[in-house]
């Protein structure tokens, strides 16, 4: 596949979507008086960190059960929904508080559908989640970033831009519209195209000065984050 040179700014590639098709806390309707502290950090800044919120003793069970049976460390079970094939993925990722916090802040009851179990930074530039779902999603979507240990600075950890999610929505379709056909339809389409995508963020970063944050996180730590707050995996 031959790649074409390609110039986008954000606003070539994102859309604003209607209040009413947004999540609840995103509307421009709620009574903010009516949310909990939570719900109320979410709707101001795309994000909610819960120290120490995972049980170690699940945690623990977990990475004994990894290392003895997933493809490789760094790579992880290979496959992106592993939690169809090994329950002990679920007892981690559907710890029953977690779920409340979900529908708390979605306004929905949440299902799983993506692992990334890999022991390292996916490396992964900036960028929004979004577009890589459904395009009728719209947000209704939230990550999680368990800590199944302590972090340190140096191993390559995720970064985020908060308040990033009032920003537009980026958009697989205006993505796509930007390559050829033969990019368009390879699977590799979310790694090709970021040669314009992450310009396009870096360049909205830089106009709105927003600050960067890293998530240095315990074991036991959760990060969950909007699916249109900019973020990466660092290197």
């Amino acid at each position: 596949m031959i790649l074409r040179e390609v110039s986008a700014t954000f606003e070539d590639i994102s859309e604003a979507i209607p209040d009413q098709e947004r999540p609840f806390l995103d509307r421009n309707t709620i009574n903010e008086s009516l949310l909990t502290p939570d719900q109320k950090h979410w709707r101001d800044n795309g994000f909610l960190i819960l120290k120490n919120f995972i049980p170690h003793d699940v945690i623990d069970h977990y990475c004994q059960y990894f290392i003895e049976f997933a493809d490789s460390h760094a790579g992880g079970f290979g496959i992106g929904t592993p939690y169809m094939k090994h329950p002990i993925i679920r007892d981690l990722c559907l710890h029953p508080p977690l779920m409340d916090k979900m529908q708390e802040l979605i306004g929905h009851e949440m299902g799983m559908h993506l692992n990334l179990t890999g022991w390292k930074s996916t490396e992964r530039n900036w960028h929004q989640d979004d577009y890589l779902n459904p395009p009728q999603i719209k947000s209704h979507y939230a990550a999680v970033w368990f800590a199944l240990d302590d972090i340190h600075p140096d191993s390559g950890p995720f970064q985020y831009v908060p308040r990033s999610h009032k920003w537009s929505l980026v958009r697989r379709d205006k993505v796509l519209a930007m390559v050829d056909r033969s990019e368009a339809t390879h699977p590799d389409w979310p790694k090709t195209t970021e040669r314009f995508v992450v310009p396009a963020f870096e360049s909205k970063m830089k106009k709105e000065n927003l600050p960067q944050k890293e998530f240095i996180a315990k074991k036991g730590d959760v990060l969950i984050w909007h699916g249109a707050l900019a973020h990466r995996g660092s290197a």
